[in-house]
Formats: C-alpha cells, structure tokens, sequence
C-alpha cells in the first residue's frame, strides 16, 4: 500500500506540479550528461527525428559526429552558464539560450586541455515522449 501511495504521489507531481520549464531544463542537462559520457543512445532518445542545426547538420550527422569527437578526447567536460527557458503560450514549443564553456583533452596526450565558449539557442517541441529538440543555432546570434 505504502508504495502505491509513494508511486501515486510521484506521478501526481511529475504530471500536475512540475512546470514545462523544468522538464525542458532537465531535458538540457541530461543531454548535457549524455555527450560528456558519449551515450548516444540517450542523445538519441532527445532528438526528434527532423533535427536540424545552422551548421546543416541532421540528427545522425550529428550522432555520428559526437561518437567520432568522444573516440578522440578522453575527457569532456561541459558546463552550462547564463541559462534561460522560454515555454511558448500553447505549451507546444520551447527555447533554452545558454553559454556553454567546453573542456575538452585530446586522447593522444599531445597538447594541452582546450577550452571552447559559445552562446547557443535550442529549440523544443512537445511531443507524447516528452519534450525534443529539434532545431540548434550557433552564434553570431544577437542576444539582449
């Protein structure tokens, strides 16, 4: 009984009291995670399958080109600063802007930790498996 209870609750507050903002900033961070760790299986499950990017890239140009940068870096560190989530009226669409600083060092040993800084802007959109991203633009984006 006590786990009904406890697993009536948890689903009450996942569906009635957390905010579309939260679940699109949980959505950030997990797919966050999941290129530090390489698994792009959970990059994957975050994609939505008309994913495009101001690079021109589409979501498996973008799975293949992560797997490749992982087997050339032991370490990846990403930390998200400045970040801001905007859930659209209708709850349908969404935009997180965000600096990501990148920490990166090259499997080979040779040259030293590179840090890489970047404003970026993601676009969300609802769907029956939760929120997907499915468009990213890259600076030269003006922001207030």
């Amino acid at each position: 009984m006590a786990v009904a209870i406890v697993a009536f609750g948890w689903w009450f507050w996942q569906r009635f009291l957390v905010g579309d903002e939260a679940r699109v900033r949980r959505q950030l961070f997990s797919m966050t995670r999941a290129v530090e760790q390489g698994n792009v299986l959970r990059l994957e499950g975050a994609l939505a399958d008309d994913y495009s990017d101001s690079l021109g890239m589409d979501k498996s140009t973008l799975l293949g080109g992560m797997r490749a940068y992982r087997q050339q870096h032991e370490g990846l560190f990403i930390h998200l600063s400045e970040v801001t989530i905007t859930v659209e009226a209708d709850h349908q669409k969404a935009q997180a802007v965000f600096v990501a600083k990148v920490l990166v060092k090259p499997k080979s040993g040779a040259g030293e930790t590179q840090l890489f800084s970047d404003r970026f802007r993601l676009f969300f959109r609802k769907s029956d498996q939760g929120w997907k991203l499915f468009r990213t633009e890259s600076p030269e984006l003006k922001f207030d």
